[in-house]
């Protein structure tokens, strides 16, 4: 086993992940970047989430709140043709960025191979080490080699709170009652009408189709993420609630969903009026996971912070998407006041029990509620960019000073 030395060791390469190696490395750490699947970008790439929510409020007239990386991932984008016009979702009047993720697997490669990141795509986590509360390495693995990798700070941006979870650390689980909201598939669908579709129009053709005996039918209420001016877009509908995040577990809910995918294209062909020539084009290489485990952290950000639109002094990073719940048949939309947003603080993103290990994206210290909210991927982009800062702070200096923190964000153009 080789092994290797870094001021920072980020895992996982979604919007957290990417800003969080970027911004860490840009305030003079030593940075490296792994990420188990073959490209960057995580749910947007990997699971075909082709929207980017939370990069703006919600109202009439939409505000942007979060730049910094997730700005620079935009302009990228637009180098290579793609519109990052918001589009507003004619059923939920939620703003968000759509994109084809094929474009952003290039824009994300051109970001991070100019960095001075190491990246290390197709690479997987398999332990860590602590000694005295304190991360001491993680072992990493590819194809040929072994790694293990000794750092000052670490980031767990895998989502699902992996490298925490294999810290032996207490995480949080769904609500009160361990409920969690759904994971979806994402499905490749063409022959759909180019206009905006209307979440009511979908509604009623499951229903009907259900009525009508199509077996496979769960979730009723959902939405195509349309690619604007063209006639396909993204089926978000099939979904499951996992009990775990074991082999055997995601390996039942993909052979379901698979299944799923199947008879929603069945049901919305056939009984919704314009949709006659859709067709299944193909399902998405992983699920897209809405909520799994969460860091346990200094500060656990409260429901009613996002609702009544908390800021606070110490905040590192703004969040403006509604509550989006998926459980049950459908999915609910809880917003804050029109155009508002509330401040993420500091110490949602620091281990409370490891002093140099942090997380950013879906992982982040949070009620189910909150997260609901704050899961999204322009708000990880904004997070990741933070536990970034923090982490190459904490690994050059042995501590990280908030008001310090503060103002290296703001010199990124991160907006606090």
């Amino acid at each position: 086993m080789q092994t290797l030395h870094y001021d920072v060791v980020v895992v996982g390469g979604g919007a957290a992940g990417i800003a969080a190696a970027l911004a860490s490395s840009r305030n003079g750490a030593k940075t490296m970047l792994v990420e188990r699947n073959a490209s960057f970008g995580g749910e947007a790439t990997n699971s075909w989430v082709s929207a980017f929510c939370g990069f703006y409020t919600k109202g009439k007239r939409p505000e942007q709140c979060v730049y910094g990386i997730g700005e620079e991932v935009l302009a990228k984008m637009r180098e290579y043709g793609e519109d990052t016009d918001y589009v507003i979702n004619p059923s939920t009047k939620n703003a968000s960025i759509r994109f084809h993720p094929e474009v952003v697997k290039v824009v994300l490669d051109d970001i991070m191979s100019s960095s001075d990141v190491d990246c290390r795509l197709c690479t997987t986590l398999i332990d860590t080490k602590v000694e005295d509360n304190k991360l001491r390495s993680v072992v990493i693995m590819d194809d040929e080699t072994k790694y293990e990798v000794y750092a000052d700070s670490f980031v767990d941006c895998t989502g699902d709170a992996n490298m925490i979870h294999m810290c032996g650390l207490k995480t949080m689980w769904g609500d009160d009652e361990g409920s969690i909201q759904q994971s979806s598939l994402s499905c490749l669908v063409a022959g759909i009408p180019e206009d905006e579709i209307r979440i009511d129009t979908l509604e009623s053709a499951i229903k009907k189709g259900k009525e009508e005996g199509i077996k496979d039918l769960h979730k009723e209420r959902g939405m195509i993420i349309k690619v604007k001016g063209e006639d396909y877009g993204y089926l978000t509908i099939p979904s499951i609630t996992p009990e775990d995040l074991s082999g055997k577990e995601l390996t039942r809910g993909h052979m379901d969903l698979r299944k799923q995918a199947l008879a929603y294209t069945k049901a919305i062909s056939t009984y919704a009026p314009g949709f006659a020539g859709m067709r299944l084009l193909g399902t998405a290489p992983y699920i897209g996971i809405r909520e799994s485990r969460r860091m346990i952290g200094k500060v656990i950000i409260k429901g009613e912070d996002m609702l009544k639109g908390q800021k606070c002094d110490d905040v590192i990073a703004r969040a403006g998407w509604p509550c989006e719940m998926h459980k049950g048949t459908g999915v609910k939309f809880t917003a804050m006041k029109e155009n508002d947003w509330y401040d993420i603080p500091i110490g949602s993103l620091i281990c409370n029990d490891i002093g140099n290990l942090f997380t950013a994206g879906r992982s982040i210290s949070a009620e189910s509620v909150a997260l609901a909210s704050l899961r999204v991927m322009g708000t990880g982009f904004a997070t990741g960019q933070a536990a970034g800062v923090i982490a190459s702070e904490k690994a050059k200096n042995g501590n990280y000073d908030t008001k310090t923190v503060q103002k290296i964000l703001k010199d990124q153009n991160a907006l606090i």
